[in-house]
């Protein structure tokens, strides 16, 4: 009897770092893993998050049984209250995951309850015909795991995001996938995103050591910014804090947030957690006493760096002799925006210290010498990178065919890729829909493609707007034409050329038929071509006719 067919189709993640969802789909059985945000680039004018597209999802929804989160980073559960509002499985994942899950739910509304079922370290379920167990893996949030799944067509294993730390700790997570790979690993799915970089990672401990000595030496105030959810992280600088007799102020609401959160699940010590005190009583403690822990360390917009770094937050400033530590990578497309920020926290004379000077951090995913021993560990005979660009995945998969993957077994795919196993062979299928979903505001239809490019004319060029009364009957001109600009010209430009605009319009409208015409239109063709020629410019025009 031939066994049923596996399936597995991404629809986030593969193509570009973030968004990550997946789905694996055997007879009439689906799980899927992870659902994810991807935050949008400049030219996403004006859209708040990007999610995957759900519509395969909602074809087959009577087949999920349930949805998989490996770890608590947006780029794995920001989309999981969009999902939920279509629908409602059953959701797994560590204690921590859940928690950071369920604190967004707060901002959301849904038909049902959500169903948060947490799952312990090695912890097997069954789902329908899957079989899935957690293995816990070093990441750079608490309580990652990565997953064996046990299928009808034969195991999969998938990494999650990992990274092989310390020498115990790398010979456990190995370990664990070495056993799993032993009982015959069909496929591996493995975290492709640091797979051009080479060499052995700095552990967290050479970190949390080069952190101290920062922080010892420092004379003055240390600004230290770090991922909210790096709870390891905030947690060393909480004991360096207390080995030097400082006090910690927390500023930003999402680290405050989640730092209560860590100290309610006791991921925080009370005794370590004991050094931190109020913002609003930091005045009374001198400078070299203090430490701010604070968001922004990608120059978010708003966020609190970004305010000390320009003199707006109305608690923290940047003064000479203060030391600033970025403790996070560089995340791409964030460099312009970081470097500013860099540059202003110098401006007020600060000490900056980030990764590209100084060992500040270490990233959470794996090095191309961890990624081989992955995957001589797990020993699977197909193999699909994952979670990174196209480059990277292209990268992975011929770093897996160098440790002995036959390249006929490696697959590199992208989002909406249907990938199908069928007694021990692999098969490429149609496509599903896969593309990007723009949440912009309360709109989560997404912001279609003509709607950007009408928000990147206006950023680009502005928009004049020409107001004129007419008499229906006689066709003839009451008042105006009016014009009012917006990001046209320039202040002391503006009245000399709009006189000249209107000059310009009304000899034209001399020129224009007696029949009926779309004098809009008209209006709209006569301002553009006059501020071409003007300025070199062809700004958005909005006339505006109203007939008496």
């Amino acid at each position: 009897m031939m066994k049923p067919s596996l399936r597995i189709i991404p629809l986030g993640g593969l193509g570009e770092i973030g968004m990550n969802m997946m789905i694996l789909e055997c007879g009439e059985d689906a799980i899927i893993i992870d659902c994810g945000v991807m935050f949008p680039e400049s030219t996403h004018y004006g859209v708040d998050l990007i999610i995957p597209d759900f519509s395969y999802i909602l074809q087959i929804q009577h087949k999920i049984r349930g949805l998989l989160l490996t770890h608590g980073h947006e780029d794995h559960i920001g989309a999981v209250p969009y999902l939920l509002r279509y629908i409602n499985p059953p959701i797994y994942g560590s204690r921590f995951t859940l928690a950071l899950l369920a604190s967004k739910f707060q901002e959301h509304q849904f038909k049902s309850r959500p169903r948060l079922f947490r799952v312990q370290p090695e912890q097997k379920i069954r789902l329908g015909c899957f079989g899935v167990a957690f293995l816990p893996v070093n990441h750079s949030i608490i309580e990652s795991s990565g997953l064996v799944i046990d299928t009808p067509a034969g195991r999969i294993i998938h990494t999650g995001d990992f990274k092989l730390d310390a020498d115990h700790q790398k010979q456990e997570v190995l370990q664990r996938f070495e056993a799993a790979g032993k009982k015959g690993a069909l496929l591996l799915l493995s975290d492709s995103t640091n797979v051009e970089r080479e060499g052995k990672p700095r552990s967290d401990a050479q970190i949390k050591d080069e952190l101290f000595k920062i922080c010892k030496g420092a004379k003055r105030r240390i600004i230290f910014s770090v991922f909210a959810t790096n709870i390891c992280r905030i947690e060393q600088v909480l004991e360096i804090a207390g080995q030097l007799g400082k006090r910690v102020f927390l500023s930003g609401r999402s680290i405050e947030n989640n730092v209560a959160l860590a100290r309610e699940l006791k991921f925080i010590a009370p005794q370590t957690a004991s050094v931190i005190a109020d913002l609003r009583q930091m005045a009374r403690h001198r400078p070299e006493k203090t430490i701010v822990m604070c968001t922004g360390s990608q120059a978010e917009f708003r966020s609190a760096l970004w305010r000390i770094s320009i003199n707006e937050h109305s608690q923290v400033s940047a003064s000479p002799g203060d030391i600033v530590i970025l403790s996070s990578r560089f995340i791409p497309g964030n460099e312009k925006e970081i470097s500013h920020l860099i540059n202003n926290l110098y401006r007020r004379g600060a000490e900056v210290f980030y990764a590209q000077v100084a060992p500040v951090h270490v990233s959470g995913h794996a090095y191309a010498e961890e990624l081989r021993r992955m995957i001589r560990a797990v020993n699977p005979k197909f193999f699909i990178p994952v979670h990174g660009e196209y480059r990277h995945l292209v990268r992975h998969g011929q770093l897996a065919r160098g440790v002995g993957v036959a390249q006929k077994h490696i697959y590199v795919c992208e989002n909406g890729d249907c990938m199908e196993f069928t007694d021990g062979k692999a098969f490429r299928r149609k496509k599903v829909s896969a593309s990007l979903v723009f949440v912009d505001g309360k709109d989560i239809r997404g912001a279609e493609t003509f709607v950007l490019k009408d928000r990147q004319e206006l950023s680009e060029t502005g928009v004049i707007f020409v107001l004129l009364i007419r008499d229906q009957k006689k066709q003839s001109i009451i008042a105006g034409p009016d014009f009012f600009a917006k990001g046209v010209l320039f202040e002391k430009d503006e009245e000399i050329l709009l006189k000249r605009a209107k000059d310009h319009l009304l000899r034209m409208m001399k020129t224009f038929p007696h029949q009926a015409y779309d004098l809009q239109k008209e209006i709209r063709i006569q301002t553009r071509l006059f501020f071409k020629k003007t300025i070199g410019k062809k700004p958005v025009v909005m006339p505006l006719v109203i007939d008496l």
